[in-house]
């Protein structure tokens, strides 16, 4: 017999396809629960920085990034950080 080349990681089979199939990034999700962070955070969190990684175009785009923050951030965005979001992500002037 060889061994496994899965990694063990302490998830349901149920969990682990949820993850593949839900996840804004599926791999970085998986790191984090490997390292001990609980799946639920981990998903809040890899929701949060899927979201930061380009600038919201729609209302409802914001509306999710503004809900992503407060879950994974425990307070509502000001307008001051959602400002500064914007100029230190995606304002790239050269």
């Amino acid at each position: 017999m060889t061994d496994s080349p899965l990694e063990q990681i302490d998830l349901l089979d149920t969990d682990y396809a949820d993850i593949l199939a839900h996840s804004g990034h599926p791999s970085f999700e998986l790191q984090l629960v490997k390292s001990g962070i609980e799946p639920a955070r981990a998903r809040t969190a890899t929701n949060f920085i899927a979201l930061m990684r380009q600038k919201p175009n729609t209302p409802e785009g914001w509306a999710a990034l503004t809900e992503a923050w407060e879950e994974a951030c425990g307070f509502e965005p000001e307008l001051e950080h959602l400002q500064l979001l914007v100029q230190l992500l995606w304002n790239h002037h050269s």
